[in-house]
């Protein structure tokens, strides 16, 4: 249970000129024209990129990008210089708030709901208890895509991360992670979707993060790291 969720709102203009106070902290110079591009994607590793037109080629442009890591950093710093009081030992978390950002604050436990998405019971049961640690509120279980699309249709079911395998019979994780992302009606099509896979070959994990996961791990894993990913892909950026 949350006891306390605190939310700091950022607004566009306040997002960028955090990002451009922390920027010229680490060699990333900002120019102080409009930006033609924004994007933010929390549950990425690369959870910034901002863009400007090229100064000497028309049709060009010049990106800076900020880890998600960096983005948290910014807007804490942003957030001591303006004396906005930060509580010392909450969970920190960052998500998109219209075209700018939030700092979410949590006070307290956060009941936490996994989805797994495999065609293996085996596999489901491992995860379970590489799940343990982290002692998730609840979790729900999907034997492929097409059955995990049906839930996170009904509405009955809303996970904060979704751990998919990638390859499965009838539907697999990069089929389920494109109709996914491309069902705008569905509540939960923008939530972090961590594949898991045994596939080694960096051309499958390209194709599958080009098509929306939020990470793409490697089997076998040990809890430790898979918890941590989890944590990353929902925006905490302290993982300590």
């Amino acid at each position: 249970m949350i006891l306390e969720r605190r939310a700091i709102v950022f607004p566009r203009a306040d997002f960028l000129d955090a990002m451009r106070r922390f920027g010229e902290r680490i060699g990333k110079n900002m120019p102080d024209t409009p930006p033609s591009l924004m994007n933010f994607d929390p549950s990425q590793d690369i959870s910034l990129v901002v863009g400007f037109p090229h100064a000497f080629t028309i049709g060009e442009r010049k990106d800076f990008a900020f880890s998600r890591e960096e983005v948290g950093e910014a807007l804490q710093l942003y957030c001591r210089d303006h004396r906005v009081p930060l509580p010392k030992g909450a969970t920190k978390q960052l998500e998109k708030f219209k075209d700018g950002a939030a700092l979410v604050i949590h006070l307290g436990e956060a009941g936490l709901h996994i989805m797994i998405v495999d065609d293996q019971q085996v596999m489901r049961s491992i995860i379970r208890k590489l799940l343990v640690k982290m002692n998730p509120a609840q979790i729900t279980e999907a034997s492929d895509g097409v059955e995990a699309l049906e839930l996170l249709r009904s509405g009955d079911c809303d996970p904060d991360v979704i751990i998919c395998d990638l390859h499965m019979d009838k539907m697999d994780g990069a089929e389920f992670l494109s109709v996914l992302r491309a069902d705008k009606t569905n509540i939960n099509c923008r939530k972090p979707v961590l594949i898991l896979t045994g596939d080694k070959s960096e051309q499958a994990h390209e194709v599958t993060r080009q098509t929306g996961a939020s990470k793409v791990l490697t089997k076998p894993i040990i809890a430790e790291e898979l918890i941590k990913q989890i944590n990353l892909v929902r925006g905490n950026f302290e993982t300590k």
